[in-house]
């Protein structure tokens, strides 16, 4: 279903956008974030009762049973058919008997949504005013720490030295949003933020640029970036804009590269980086045209890195290793999930499954020799159940 379409159906519902929309399959709801804020929109909804519970059961993971949903069909002529309004309990039974009644009336092209409104967002008694707030306290702290008579370690730093922290907050950041830890999560911001208002000390010092410019800059990108929100565009135009992002990007300074490839930072992670190349290259055209061949061509690396490893080539079977672990970036891409993303939330369920193996073997007053794999498989299976209890992912 395309962005036009959609924006035609925000729009004559009248549902508030400001604070964006999500559009979603409903067989990935798993992937709806946990603090979504605006408007939810999901497709591919079908009459049957088997796929009505699948949705039930992403969606409950999420919202609570009387959250309001509306469901809306989209005939060929782009007419709509509701909305109908129901609560998320009454899926399986009003909103089921509804696509049922519909679909009676014989016109087989309507496409389904199951639309949520933005969520109300309530400012709390305890919160400073987020129209009027500073950076002013964190940039005193930085410039107290690089005084000559300020932090040794601190003194001592550059944009160099500092890579590594910027990275590993990141990354502590996307684990907090991993284990839905609003706190964790408010904390983790203020890490990277205190990155960043470091670096651009370091780089005042030098008289390069400051925290002010940098937030004027990134405000004026934003802007530009963004002329179907600064210029009140309408629905129509709101789509067309998304779709040319790319082009609004590349008519910016610093951005006319030359080669296909050359936004893409030798920096990134690998898995990231794989995805991203991928990205640039398909938006060329440089792509599989169906699902099939990406899957063939997944099967085609894991042979090829077998073979290595039967002939004991192994300098080989690195590099075809490295072509599985392409290509199986490139099949998860063409389901729109993020590889980084993907292996970082392995990574911390590894962690959480390991952690609890661990205190099993803690209580239990005997050492890991002691176990056989076995033994220790059970611990890990426990975990897995006691995940499943907790609705964890």
């Amino acid at each position: 279903m395309s962005l036009a379409e959609i924006s035609h159906v925000i729009e004559q519902l009248g549902i508030e956008s400001k604070a964006g929309v999500f559009l979603i399959e409903s067989s990935q709801l798993e992937y709806v974030p946990f603090d979504l804020a605006g408007a939810l929109v999901i497709t591919g909804i079908k009459k049957d009762k088997t796929s009505l519970e699948r949705i039930l059961e992403g969606l409950n993971l999420r919202f609570e049973a009387h959250t309001s949903f509306q469901l809306v069909g989209i005939r060929e002529t782009n007419q709509l058919i509701g909305p109908k309004h129901i609560k998320l309990c009454q899926l399986l039974s009003i909103g089921r008997t509804y696509l049922a009644e519909e679909s009676e009336k014989g016109d087989t092209a309507v496409r389904w949504l199951l639309i949520k409104g933005a969520t109300d967002v309530v400012e709390a008694s305890n919160h400073h005013d987020v129209s009027n707030f500073t950076l002013q306290p964190l940039i005193d702290v930085v410039a107290a720490l690089r005084a000559p008579n300020g932090c040794p370690w601190d003194r001592l730093q550059t944009h160099s030295t500092l890579r590594r922290y910027l990275l590993e907050e990141v990354y502590e950041v996307l684990e907090a949003i991993d284990n839905k830890d609003i706190v964790n999560l408010r904390e983790e911001l203020g890490d990277v933020l205190l990155q960043i208002v470091f670096h651009a000390r370091l780089a005042e010092e030098q008289g390069l640029f400051s925290v002010q410019d940098i937030i004027d800059d990134i405000s004026a990108k934003m802007i530009r970036r963004h002329p179907h929100v600064f210029t009140q565009a309408n629905a129509q135009e709101v789509a067309t804009t998304q779709l040319n992002w790319e082009a609004l990007k590349a008519q910016e300074p610093g951005h006319q590269q030359k080669t296909v490839l050359a936004g893409v930072s030798k920096g990134l992670p690998a898995l990231l980086g794989a995805q991203k190349l991928q990205e640039k290259a398909a938006k060329v055209g440089f792509d599989w045209d169906s699902e099939p061949p990406v899957w063939a061509k997944f099967e085609e690396e894991i042979a090829e890195f077998k073979e290595a490893i039967a002939q004991g080539d192994y300098e080989n079977a690195e590099l075809e290793g490295g072509d599985v672990l392409f290509s199986l970036i490139n099949l998860l891409r063409w389901y729109k999930i993020g590889g980084e993303n993907a292996l970082n939330r392995t990574n911390n369920k590894f962690r959480r499954r390991f952690a609890y193996v661990e205190r099993c073997v803690k209580d239990s007053g005997r050492s890991w020799a002691d176990f056989s794999l076995d033994e220790l498989d059970s611990f890990w299976d426990s975990a897995k159940v006691s995940e499943q209890k907790h609705s964890l992912k």
